[in-house]
């Protein structure tokens, strides 16, 4: 075969000069650019391993007690009442506290296989609207306006708003007073929820002029306390994750000089008005009259957690100790491996 003795123009050689001309797109030669940093890498070992696990237990099943035990001291009575109430507008359900229920005394009403964590439910809202401007809608469907007139307030969340009343009292007919003051957080009250300014009218409803209210809701939110800043709406917007939840309804008010340590026990009567459906989405729903401990309200959930989790750290560490003795090798036979004697 022949050699060509010239080259095609495209395929030369370079020049010396271009050669010697330095990379463009060579990385520099430093260590994090050439992957040259030290690095420290653990070496796990039964003399790491074990004590780690064995901390975990013993730090674990002590704070697990002390939550399992801070709930057991909780004090509370539930009531269902939606079967006792059925077909009623309203009802007396009659019950007794066993023992003085001491300290602060919380109110909340409760449901059962309502899905407000639904990601269409939880979407259908507008945050700014809530601030006062009441023509935002965007986000709101399928309840943001009957022809042009916005709905206020607006959203899948807004129009199932939670709308049984309560009034408890004593077996002698005695109201037991209960207080808004202390049930919402501040972020809420004072960042998320505002009514329109009220330009020099102190007239709520003028407000809330050239708007509609929610299809399920019974009256106009400027006929409502407070309007948008009404303690039970901005309580419902806070929507629950799990499908039976509860809601800080009301505190007890502990002002009156009965009920100054507390509320005593003895019977009573909780009046309910009646007008949530829940029959709707096979649900249900009640009424709860706690007390708290230092770690919140009545639950064990996260007490056996931690009990769980502590008490599995435990049988592993005695099973790798276990493994250890019987299978384990200590450093120096392992740095005499393969070293012949």
């Amino acid at each position: 075969y022949l050699v060509p003795t010239t080259m095609p123009p495209d395929v030369q050689p370079e020049t010396a000069t271009e050669a010697e001309q330095p990379k463009k797109n060579r990385p520099k030669a430093t260590p994090l650019r050439q992957q040259k940093l030290a690095a420290w890498q653990p070496i796990l070992t039964a003399t790491t391993v074990l004590p780690t696990v064995f901390c975990v237990g013993i730090v674990f099943i002590p704070i697990g007690i002390a939550l399992v035990l801070a709930s057991q001291g909780v004090q509370e009575t539930f009531i269902k009442y939606s079967k006792h109430c059925e077909g009623k507008i309203t009802c007396d359900y009659e019950f007794n506290l066993p023992s003085d229920y001491t300290g602060d005394i919380y109110f909340y009403y409760y449901l059962e296989n309502f899905y407000q964590n639904h990601r269409r439910y939880v979407k259908s809202r507008n945050d700014q609207q809530y601030l006062g401007n009441l023509k935002e809608t965007t986000d709101c469907a399928p309840f943001e306006k009957v022809g042009d007139v916005p709905i206020v307030p607006c959203g899948a969340v807004a129009n199932s708003m939670f709308n049984d009343t309560f009034k408890l009292f004593t077996k002698n007919d005695v109201e037991v007073k209960t207080t808004k003051d202390g049930v919402l957080w501040d972020v809420d009250k004072d960042r998320k929820f505002k009514n329109p300014p009220d330009n020099g009218n102190p007239n709520l409803c003028s407000r809330f002029q050239n708007t509609t209210k929610p299809p399920n809701w019974q009256k106009p939110i400027c006929e409502i306390e407070d309007g948008l800043e009404n303690v039970d709406f901005i309580i419902w917007m806070r929507t629950a994750a799990l499908p039976n939840f509860r809601k800080l309804w009301r505190k007890l008010d502990r002002t009156q000089a009965l009920y100054a340590n507390g509320l005593p026990a003895g019977d009573y009567k909780l009046t309910i008005q009646n007008n949530y459906p829940v029959s709707k989405f096979n649900g249900d729903k009640g009424f709860v009259i706690s007390t708290t401990s230092w770690a919140g309200g009545k639950n064990n959930f996260l007490g056996i957690a931690y009990l769980v989790v502590g008490g599995v750290a435990i049988a592993l560490g005695v099973i790798f100790v276990a493994i250890h003795v019987r299978f384990g090798h200590s450093m120096a036979e392992l740095g005499n491996v393969g070293n012949p004697r």
